[in-house]
């Protein structure tokens, strides 16, 4: 067996790949509900300003026109409010299927590594004992740091969910 087995190779970079595939098409669909939601805006505010035009032009006093305007203001706000959870959901969504392959890639990469160590090791030669024991040691305590800092931001995510969620 040697350092760099075509096999091993061949399925890291594989794992790669869909890897990448997966985090490319998540986002480019998060682009494409986003785009939808911008052409669904302009085209609504069209539409409205196209209607408030005729209604300004039909008022016939300053006092008709202040009313108009005041009522305004509602309908405006809710737009607002309503893109603004519509890019929520949007911006909630791509974090969680981005989260998802991290994690899937995380836990593989978790799995696979103390293996290519190991076979790392198996070959070493004579007298390198002490070198492979100090290849193969950082492993538990990265994947102990590492699962401590993934729970941190977990926490941390969950905690800023929770105070987003009072725009709704």
């Amino acid at each position: 067996m040697s350092l760099f087995e075509p096999d091993q190779f061949i399925a890291s970079q594989t794992d790669n790949a869909v890897t990448l595939f997966a985090l490319t098409n998540t986002t480019f669909e998060s682009f494409q509900r986003l785009t939808e939601l911008n052409l669904q805006t302009i085209h609504s505010a069209l539409a409205t300003s196209k209607a408030y035009w005729h209604e300004a032009l039909s008022v016939k006093t300053p006092e008709e026109y202040l009313t108009w305007q005041a009522g305004l203001m509602q309908p405006a706000a809710e737009q607002a409010l309503s893109y603004s959870r519509q890019l929520y959901d949007i911006a909630s969504n791509t974090n969680a299927e981005l989260t998802k392959v991290a994690e899937a890639h995380y836990e593989h990469a978790n799995h696979t590594a103390p293996t290519h160590a190991d076979n790392l090791v198996k070959d070493a030669p004579a007298g390198t004992e002490a070198a492979t024991t100090v290849l193969k040691s950082p492993f538990p305590t990265s994947q102990d740091a590492r699962e401590t800092v993934r729970k941190a931001a977990k926490q941390a995510i969950e905690t800023a969910k929770g105070s987003g969620t009072s725009i709704k």
